[in-house]
């Protein structure tokens, strides 16, 4: 799959959640790879790692989610349903097997709606007690009535968690965590049945906290409590959020279960590093993940107003955001916002406004592709003329040449009339700067 297919195939799909009917979307993980392009963001892979009950092993736990709209369901007696088959496979380093499972399942919905509903999804996890060492998985889903096939091939390397001294297991995004009930449940830890977030995303209007869970392994030696340090790195702002919580290991085995509030973070993509801390502040361990907080409409009319309208400037009419900036309350700003939105919708009267649905999906797009040097991909030179114009029709790119700076020309020509823009890395530090004519308007073609 090429990696500007990638990148379109997610950005559709999050434009999608962000200003359709669905509030449990979530954005497609960074991790996601492989498979069939026409497929989508239809099934999310994720796995972590914690200490086995087997002595000299560690537990691969391998999390899957499949959509409904991945899927193809039949008409029968008045109902809809799907078939599919989900399968793994594990190898060591050497190529061969060391484990698998299968399992075959049926989905059966009451309405054609749920068929294609972007928030009906099902998550499910598979264990395995492997031996320490480096390790390919290879997940498929298989749809026993389309008999189309996706596949997601991951990497992972078990280290070895029975060690002296205290360390802990992997970071498992959460989306749900509830009493046990059932002692069967392939989600229990410990009296806990924790699901996992297999996407990493999180916000959205209706669940405003970060939850994740972790284990933490006391080890051999005779340490009485650690400290557990917490950051959070915003792609672009940097540094927004640090904690430290003080933990006993009172037993081999100290389950912890996180709670952080998003109310005052910003959406976007995040680095999530927990450090395990001994006496003088010894650093024993330390975990890195990425996760998303969703960009949703509300969050940004509440919490980054300014932001809005520097990104509606790209494509407003001059002075038409004066008014737009006096609106104080959240409430007149999401009127405002609502009827910029409402001039440009192209089917007024549908729940659905595609003009608004292109627009933030090219910001979003402008953020994966443009991102540099902290810098969001929507206020880069690339990342404003992408958000105006679209896809080029053609693109010309010279990341190496031994008489110039690296650079890019974009070319639009299939709608409209002919535009060039020229981006120049000066830097050669991935940032790359317009060119005069800035309007790209009265250039010849050269090709």
């Amino acid at each position: 799959m090429m990696i500007r297919d990638l990148f379109l195939i997610l950005s559709v799909w999050l434009a999608m959640c962000l200003f359709g009917a669905c509030s449990s979307c979530a954005q497609p993980p960074l991790w996601m790879v492989g498979g069939d392009p026409d497929a989508g963001p239809h099934l999310f892979v994720d796995y972590a790692r914690f200490m086995s009950e087997e002595t000299g092993k560690v537990r691969l736990e391998l999390y899957y989610q499949i959509f409904n709209s991945g899927l193809e369901f039949n008409k029968s007696a008045g109902r809809w349903i799907a078939r599919y088959e989900v399968a793994a496979i594990i190898r060591d380093y050497e190529g061969g097997q060391v484990a698998d499972f299968k399992r075959e399942k049926k989905i059966t919905v009451a309405t054609q709606q749920r068929t294609e509903s972007g928030s009906d999804y099902r998550t499910s996890q598979a264990s395995f007690d492997l031996l320490p060492g480096k390790y390919t998985i290879e997940f498929t889903l298989r749809d026993l009535i389309s008999r189309r096939v996706v596949t997601r091939k991951l990497k992972t390397k078990l280290k070895d968690l029975n060690i002296s001294q205290p360390t802990f297991s992997d970071i498992e995004f959460t989306q749900a965590v509830n009493e046990l009930s059932d002692s069967g449940s392939v989600f229990r830890k410990g009296n806990l049945q924790v699901v996992p977030s297999v996407s990493r995303a999180f916000g959205g209007d209706e669940d405003n906290r970060l939850l994740f869970y972790l284990e933490i392994y006391r080890g051999s030696d005779s340490t009485e409590k650690v400290v557990v340090e917490t950051r959070l790195r915003h792609v672009a702002k940097g540094l927004v959020y640090r904690d430290t919580l003080h933990t006993a290991l009172t037993d081999p085995v100290v389950r912890q279960l996180r709670e952080i509030s998003l109310e005052k973070l910003p959406p976007g993509s995040y680095e999530m590093e927990v450090y395990l801390r001994g006496r003088r502040n010894k650093k024993l361990a330390m975990q890195r993940m990425e996760f998303e907080i969703i960009w949703t409409q509300n969050a940004l009319i509440k919490y980054d107003w300014k932001m809005t309208l520097d990104q509606l400037a790209y494509i407003s009419k001059p002075g038409e955001l004066d008014e737009m900036k006096k609106q104080s309350s959240v409430e007149e700003r999401r009127q405002a916002f609502a009827e910029f939105w409402r001039q440009r919708d192209p089917t007024v009267g549908t729940v659905e406004n595609e003009a608004m649905k292109e627009f933030y999906r090219r910001v979003y797009e402008a953020n994966q592709r443009f991102t540099v040097l902290r810098r969001e991909g929507w206020r880069t030179d690339r990342g404003r003329i992408y958000i105006k114009h679209g896809e080029p029709d053609e693109l010309d790119d010279f990341p190496f040449s031994p008489y110039s700076h690296p650079y890019q020309v974009w070319h639009y020509y299939l709608s409209g009339r002919y535009k060039r823009f020229t981006f120049v890395d000066e830097n050669e530090d991935g940032d790359y700067r317009l060119q005069y004519p800035y309007d790209g308007l009265y250039q010849t073609p050269d090709f």
